[in-house]
């Protein structure tokens, strides 16, 4: 086991002025409190495997109902997870950009990993 030093003044200074501010940390945890229920993660698993779905297509995928699924779709639009595409009265959601497909991935890479220790 690699031992632990205490860090110098000057190093926490620069730690911190490396650090994100305290506004955009706020909206990280916003972002990461949209993936922490398992309804909406299943939403954006669906969305990542097939690229674009409809609503009815989620409430079938889900066994929910239109406004339960509606209410979670606004839930992960309100922090720009899904986008939607109209088409003719029909409303297809998708996951907004690769950024999203690329944390949902990793955590999906990270939970299946074996303990390293």
């Amino acid at each position: 086991m690699s031992e632990s030093k205490v860090c110098s003044s000057e190093e926490i200074i620069e730690i911190k002025k490396l650090m994100h501010s305290n506004d955009d940390l706020v909206l990280a945890s916003a972002f990461f409190k949209s993936f922490s229920d398992p309804t909406r993660l299943t939403i954006v698993n669906a969305l990542y495997v097939h690229g674009a779905l409809c609503v009815s297509d989620l409430c079938e995928i889900l066994n929910m109902s239109k406004s339960a699924v509606s209410h979670q779709l606004s839930k992960l639009r309100r922090y720009n997870l899904v986008k939607i595409r109209n088409e003719g009265r029909r409303v297809f959601y998708a996951l907004s950009d690769s950024h999203v497909k690329q944390v949902f991935a990793m955590t999906m890479s990270h939970i299946k990993e074996e303990d390293c220790d």
